[in-house]
Order: structure tokens, then sequence, then C-alpha cells
């Protein structure tokens, strides 16, 4: 397994190159229903990145998750496959463009800075950890996709709202199909999400580490919370248009400032160095 790493690690950024490239194509053209070529590309990317991470599993005896590039090229992978998942569900392709350069841009960056396998293991337990760690991972991917849709829907209606549609957003799905994708997205997040929490809880306790004592356990459990309300209200309070959109969005900004925060200033666990 080990000599296929570097070419994998290579050959990742270029097939989600063409990834994008064969979406972009697509959405440019406004005779074509989206085209086969960017589904076909993306699907074998998935495949590639999915043989990429068990390789280095099975090399390192471990899920690649050890390090900040590790974590990028998993959440790429991650939000990738969330994408995949919301274009069967909703038969919708012209929103690949604008998902995908994110995944491009995160593998690439973690391709090119995070070459040196990490021999670190988890203390205890690991299965608990790596389910943990999994289910933390797809749960960011999720959210990251229902943020963008978040963004896509509020840029859509301001056009609307000013009684202009240029070419950016004339081939995009109604407003009402971006606003359930976004909460769609958003409820796979949040059941991933609290699936990491309960396991990491349970690894917690059995690995004798008192996560009650990480900030990060309690600004993660906040976020859970603004981003539970947020599909809570859609569901249940028939928050619609841009008040949903928001309060999606509100609920991913804290998630993400709750990871920078544990990175860059406080001391924890979860911080990755």
């Amino acid at each position: 397994m080990q000599p296929l790493i570097p070419l994998l690690t290579t050959v990742l950024p270029v097939l989600y190159a063409l990834s994008v490239a064969a979406y972009a194509r697509a959405y440019a053209d406004e005779a074509s229903t989206g085209g086969r070529w960017g589904p076909a590309m993306l699907r074998a990317a998935l495949l590639v990145h999915l043989v990429y991470l068990s390789a280095r599993g099975v090399t390192e005896g471990h899920l690649p998750l050890a390090s900040a590039y590790d974590f990028l090229s998993a959440t790429a992978l991650s939000i990738a496959a969330v994408y995949v998942y919301l274009e069967l569900r909703q038969g919708i392709r012209t929103t690949g463009i604008f998902v995908l350069p994110i995944v491009f841009l995160m593998q690439v960056t973690s391709s090119a800075y995070g070459g040196e396998p990490a021999t670190r293991q988890p203390p205890l337990f690991p299965i608990w950890f790596e389910i943990h760690t999994l289910a933390a991972v797809l749960g960011y991917g999720a959210f990251f996709v229902s943020a963008i849709y978040g963004v896509l829907f509020l840029l859509m209606y301001r056009e609307i709202k000013g009684n202009r549609l240029s070419f950016f957003f004339r081939r995009m799905p109604p407003l009402e199909t971006l606003g359930r994708m976004n909460v769609s997205a958003a409820s796979a997040g949040l059941a991933l999400l609290a699936l990491a929490i309960l396991m990491g809880i349970g690894w917690g306790r059995l690995a004798g580490v008192d996560l009650a004592k990480d900030p990060k356990t309690w600004l993660t459990i906040g976020a859970w919370l603004v981003l539970g309300f947020a599909v809570l209200a859609y569901h249940r309070l028939g928050w619609r248009g841009p008040r949903a959109v928001y309060a999606s969005l509100a609920g991913f900004t804290t998630l993400l400032a709750s990871r920078v925060v544990t990175d860059l200033f406080v001391r924890s666990f979860h911080t990755f160095r």
C-alpha cells in the first residue's frame, strides 16, 4: 500500500480539478442538462479518495486524521460525498460548480503540505475514538454544504428582489429548492454531529479523558444547539426563506468559530498542531 500513497496524493487534486472543469462547462452551456462527464469524474475522484485514505489507514494503523491537513482531506471527501447524495436525491447538477472548487482547494492544500504520515495513535479504545472522529468529519462536511447552499440562496434572493437575474444565477434551481437543500444538508450534519458527541463522551469515559474540562466539547454542544434550533424552526415553526437560511448560517458560523478558537487560542484535546 505504501508505494500507492504518493501517486494517489498527486492524482486526487487532478481528478477534482477535472470534475470542477466538467461541471463548469455544463453550467456555462445553457443547452446542457448537466452533462455526464462531471458526475462520472466526481465519482471517480471519490473512489480514489477512499482508496487513498484506506491505504494510509492500513499503513499508519489508524484513521489518517492526526493533523490539520489530514482533516482538510477528510472534510473535502465528506463535502463531495454529501454533494453527490444531494445531487442524486434532488436530481440537480447545476450547483456542483459552487461546491466542488472548495473540495479541490482543500484537497490540493492537503496534498501539497500534508505529505508526512503520522504514526501517533489515540490512547485506548480506538474504535470508539475513530467512529467519533469519522462522524465529526462527515458532520462538518454536511454543514459546509449546507452553508454553501445558504449563501447561494441569499445571493439569488437579492437578485430576484432587485428585479434582475444575471447569467450567474440563471441556471440555478428555484429558491425553494435551494432552501430545502440547505436544510437537508444541515439535518444530516446535525445527526452526524450528535453521533460524534455521544461517541466522544463514551470514548472519554472509557479512556479516562475528562472531556467536560475540554472547551471544544462545550463549544461544539453550543453550536449543535444553535443548528438544532435552525432545523427545528424550519420543520416545526414554519420558518422559510431568508430567516431559515440565516438561522442555519448562524449555527455553521458558531461551529466554525469553535474550531478556530480551539486551534488558535485555547489548550484542548481536540487541537491540531
